[in-house]
């Protein structure tokens, strides 16, 4: 019962420092491959300190070995989220399909843009259109210098043809 408690304050020890390492760095998805340094130097800096504990104090050894899996998996998964927050800050989505094409309009909240892209089969889309986006209320606002679009409830109005409505599906991160 003493290693479970041992194990579940380290845990939380790692959990608040990993996490406030990642939420410092707010990692965006180019630095994404980081990952395949970090899991394992945090695995091997625990099996260090395993190591260290070995001639000193020998039965803190088995704690950080399970607590060099434990960490590995937290920076996985928290490395992970910060990139999704980083995202999330950055960017909103929402995909509708038209016929055969599936469209995407992406909100880039810093600029207060949007675009929109179309794609007619997976790995291949082509942005066609660009402009402002104003929130007004629970509405949004599309326009370029010939067009405008709203966005409300989870529904596009005035998109091609003269559709009523079309459906969005937010893209969740």
């Amino acid at each position: 019962m003493k290693f479970l408690i041992r194990v579940i304050l380290l845990t939380i020890i790692d959990f608040v420092i990993i996490w406030i390492w990642v939420r410092q760095i707010n990692p965006d998805p180019s630095i994404s491959i980081g990952i395949l340094i970090l899991i394992p130097l945090v695995v091997i800096l625990n099996l260090i300190i395993a190591l260290i504990l070995y001639f000193t104090k020998k039965e803190f050894v088995s704690l950080f070995i399970v607590n060099s899996i434990i960490s590995g998996i937290l920076m996985s998964y928290l490395f992970g989220k910060g990139i999704d927050r980083y995202q999330n800050n950055r960017l909103e989505s929402w995909t509708f399909k038209l016929k055969n094409e599936t469209y995407t309009i992406t909100h880039w909240k810093l600029e207060n843009t949007f675009s929109i892209s179309e794609s007619s089969r997976p790995g291949s889309s082509s942005e066609f259109l660009s402009g402002k986006f104003i929130k007004k209320g629970d509405k949004y606002y599309l326009s370029t210098d010939t067009t405008e679009f709203i966005i409300k409830k989870g529904y596009l109005y005035k998109f091609r043809d003269g559709s009523d409505s079309i459906k969005l599906t937010k893209i969740e991160r």
